[in-house]
């Protein structure tokens, strides 16, 4: 019996801890437990519009993306953006300021206190389902960035993190990405322009 207690006590010390953590402590949470290498599959509605379909994974400073007929790769540096439907290719520099999923996925979760501020909200608050255990985290730039707030939804448990949901409103449009982190299966795609030598580039380098 005292040993059934002694559990008991410690499942709730370590909710309690849980509920304490800072909005800061949850993001540390996310980068821990996503690492350097992961990926996830991806929703993508606007104004809850039409619902896209896409993927990325990240690894270190490099990415890929896709998205309906879009696909992106990224080595950290450069950035090339290809539309399947248009034969074309837009190649630019990453915008390593950029904390938007789909411009610099490597960014995503990652908030600086000096760029943003941070407060838990409720699920309703950020437009979100009530589910037991999940924490939304209101992020609001310090500066304009065109974007007013970000709402990040996570699912937490034993020092764990992972985002499930995150929304960027901006002035009049709300832009809804749900999140499913999936096994990584292949080395991460690269760049490779004789896949596309039949598409107009446009460069902006």
């Amino acid at each position: 019996m005292r040993h059934r207690l002694t559990l008991l006590m410690l499942l709730l010390l370590v909710g309690i801890e849980s509920m304490a953590a800072t909005p800061d402590e949850w993001l540390q949470r996310i980068a821990t437990s996503l690492g350097t290498r992961y990926a996830m599959s991806i929703t993508l509605s606007v104004d809850q519009g039409e619902e896209i379909i896409g993927y990325f994974e990240v690894e270190g400073d490099g990415y890929y993306l896709t998205l309906g007929a879009m696909e992106v790769y990224s080595d950290g540096t450069l950035r090339y953006e290809v539309n399947n439907e248009r034969k074309e290719v837009v190649e630019d520099r990453v915008d390593l300021t950029s904390s938007d999923l789909l411009t610099n996925p490597t960014r995503a979760f990652t908030f600086l206190a000096e760029e943003y501020t941070f407060a838990e909200v409720s699920p309703a608050v950020a437009g979100f389902e009530e589910k037991d255990g999940d924490i939304v985290l209101a992020i609001t730039p310090r500066s304009d960035q065109g974007i007013t707030t970000i709402y990040l939804s996570m699912c937490g448990d034993s020092g764990r993190a992972l985002p499930k949901v995150i929304a960027y409103d901006y002035d009049g449009e709300r832009v809804v990405i749900k999140l499913n982190k999936v096994a990584v299966e292949h080395a991460l795609p690269r760049w490779d322009s004789s896949r596309y030598r039949t598409y107009d580039i446009v460069s902006f380098i």
